[in-house]
């Protein structure tokens, strides 16, 4: 589970085609390190040292960034994007 002070906040986009989730407190990710601790549930479908674009099994597309913020598309509903946003930065902690 996310520690009590890695809560992320989250927002529906401009064109409602997507959620942005933003950590409430200061992260930094080792894109390098975290292309390595994925679920298999996730394919990287995308690598820069600035950004990560992963495809989940179940059809979500997470882009990543080095300072925590996700921006979830492709999900069913806004929940569904919340959920993998959440799972995505569980499966990451170990590197915050």
């Amino acid at each position: 589970m996310l520690e009590l002070g890695m809560q992320l906040f989250f927002k529906l986009c401009s064109d409602h085609l997507a959620v942005e989730a933003i950590p409430r407190g200061r992260v930094r990710i080792d894109l390098v390190k975290a292309k390595g601790c994925l679920d298999p549930k996730y394919c990287i479908a995308m690598w820069t040292p600035h950004f990560l674009v992963l495809k989940a099994l179940s059809g979500e597309e997470i882009t990543l960034r080095t300072d925590g913020r996700m921006i979830v598309r492709n999900a069913g509903s806004e929940e569904e994007a919340q959920a993998a946003a959440t799972m995505v930065m569980t499966l990451l902690s170990d590197l915050l």
